[in-house]
């Protein structure tokens, strides 16, 4: 029996190919944006079908992070059971080169997959829509103190589910959504694409905006300047807050927006009783409770009084949320009362759907993936037997 010739064997290295595949990912990432913003200016008419699974995107950059560990590992494991010099007839079957290139093989075949669950779709013929609807300005509070858990959950997540609630009943209608604390930002535009506003919101956190307080005037006010001036339908705003630590006379500024014909509901985020604000690490660990310069928790509770006179300087409502639940009916029925405008929109009715390709091109990354593994083991088969 001859000895196994030492063959060329190019060991693990760990930290340069790690290194190399993450300055790979943000290059792949550069140049999706980039040929996604490209391709955005020339075809506007290129959409994704099903935005709402974007987040799966994340797996991608994760699985990258999970390679890198797992080869690393597999080099500890590698050194522990032989010296680098002895790896080619201690180790013959293993191949880092190959891990490496199976893994972009399948990373590329992920990558597909989640662009084909996204439905990439080319709109084929353009169309004016008419609908009949309201337009309806809607300015959540992001501060820490919307993190209090004394209505089954946190304030912000209830608001949240509340705010996909009335979306998901609009038809026809638009609407636009602002986040607020010690100031307020437009997060996204008036529009009838409700899968806009609902992505959007999948966004929305405490510390949104770095400057805290609760500015309910502020935000009205950014709601107001919102819609479309030479839009003639009927105009709502709808507030989410629990009212605490104004940073402005919002009353006031409820009264100036109501004399323009603008109605403006408040929904009370919270108790009367308050709850304290509790505080997370990174993790999302819970640790422990804001404080006070003494050490003592800081309760915030519902400042009701105030959204009620709010509610009532601009002709609107006032609703408390409940324990996971927030009865949106008032302001159906408010909507019901206004003045429907019709709404001549041009959007593209026909789509040729591309999610098919995507999803033929994952399952032959696989195959092919599949394939490498298969093929390089049969190979060494051979070369061990013809050694004997």
């Amino acid at each position: 029996m001859r000895r196994t010739r030492n063959k060329k064997f190019t060991g693990f290295r760990a930290f340069p190919t790690g290194v190399a595949l993450v300055l790979t990912e943000v290059a792949f990432w550069i140049v999706i944006g980039l040929a996604w913003y490209g391709i955005r200016q020339i075809a506007p008419n290129v959409q994704w079908g099903h935005l709402n699974w974007g987040p799966l995107l994340l797996a991608i950059p994760a699985s990258v992070a999970l390679f890198i560990w797992s080869y690393n590992l597999k080099s500890k494991w590698a050194k522990r059971l032989a010296d680098e010099h002895l790896w080619p007839n201690t180790l013959p079957h293993w191949r880092p080169r190959l891990l490496g290139w199976k893994f972009a093989l399948w990373r590329l075949a992920l990558v597909c997959a989640v662009f084909s669950i996204m439905d990439l779709k080319v709109g084929a013929r353009l169309r004016e829509v008419q609908s009949e609807g309201v337009d309806i300005m809607i300015a959540l509070d992001v501060s820490n103190s919307m993190e209090a858990e004394d209505v089954g959950m946190s304030r912000l997540d209830l608001g949240k589910r509340t705010i996909e609630r009335l979306v998901g009943q609009l038809d026809g209608d638009r609407v636009g959504l602002v986040v607020f604390a010690g100031d307020a930002y437009v997060q996204c535009p008036i529009t009838t694409d409700y899968g806009a506003i609902k992505l959007f919101l999948s966004q929305v956190s405490t510390g949104l905006v770095p400057v805290q307080g609760t500015a309910v005037g502020r935000a009205m006010e950014v709601c107001r300047a919102g819609f479309d001036p030479e839009s003639l339908a009927s105009k709502m705003i709808v507030v989410l807050t629990d009212g605490e630590n104004h940073e402005d006379d919002a009353v006031e500024i409820a009264k100036q927006i109501a004399g323009a014909s603008i109605e403006i509901h408040t929904i009370g985020m919270g108790t009367v009783n308050g709850a304290p604000i509790p505080l997370y690490d990174r993790f999302g660990r819970s640790k422990g409770f804001k404080t006070d310069q003494e050490g003592q928790p800081i309760v915030t509770a519902l400042d009701e009084a105030t959204l009620i006179q709010i509610a009532e300087t601009g002709r609107g409502t006032f609703i408390r949320a409940g324990q996971g639940l927030v009865n949106l009916n008032p302001i159906f029925d408010a909507m019901r009362s206004m003045e429907q405008q019709e709404v001549a929109t041009l959007s593209y009715t026909d789509y040729t759907h591309l999610f098919q390709y995507f999803l033929a091109a994952a399952l032959f990354l696989i195959l092919i993936e599949s394939l490498v593994g298969i093929s390089f083991r049969k190979v060494l088969s051979k070369a061990k037997f013809s050694e004997l």
